[in-house]
């Protein structure tokens, strides 16, 4: 009789903390996929000094992804606040910015096991010449594109393009020119 008791009782609690576990074995699945889905599009753009709407959303996810990891939002509201600045501030900054960008992308690459990501990684990405000559000429070639613009027509317009894209220059860079 006990025996027959426990036996249902198992039959019904068995399955459900199943679930439970499934659930919180893929609950923490996911939200470990959305913590590399960031890291690895910051890896991948931290060689260039501009942002696409994507990176935007990308940073302004950070706090709400990596919302349980102290040193990532410590290391993310200082990056955020570097970026805070006068257009005309970026040259003097960039340095500044460029540090706080690495020491997020450190305490990120800390917070998903990484140990052998360091600040020199981070700080050495690959950039072929090529891909730089071709970003220069796209900018170019928009900044030519508002000028045509501008000439033509009265409506004002804000120029939000360089005339050549600011590319980080490492050690290996200047060495793989390809």
């Amino acid at each position: 009789m006990i025996l027959d008791i426990i036996n249902i009782i198992a039959i019904i609690i068995i399955p459900i903390i199943a679930v439970i576990i499934g659930y919180c074995l893929q609950n923490r699945s996911e939200k470990r996929k959305d913590k590399m889905r960031i890291f690895s599009h910051l890896m991948s753009i931290r060689a260039f000094n501009y942002i696409d709407q994507y990176s935007v959303n990308i940073i302004n996810s950070v706090p709400i992804v990596f919302y349980n990891d102290k040193e990532v939002i410590e290391k993310y509201n200082i990056y955020l606040k570097s970026l805070n600045i006068k257009p005309e501030d970026v040259p003097q900054k960039q340095k500044e910015i460029d540090d706080n960008k690495t020491n997020l992308l450190v305490a990120m690459a800390k917070a998903l096991g990484y140990k052998n990501i360091n600040w020199e990684l981070i700080q050495n990405p690959y950039v072929p010449q090529g891909l730089i000559n071709e970003k220069n000429n796209e900018n170019l070639f928009k900044q030519w594109q508002l000028d045509i613009a501008k000439k033509f027509s009265q409506v004002p317009y804000q120029n939000s393009v360089n005339n050549s894209i600011r590319i980080k220059k490492s050690k290996s860079n200047q060495s793989n020119k390809s």
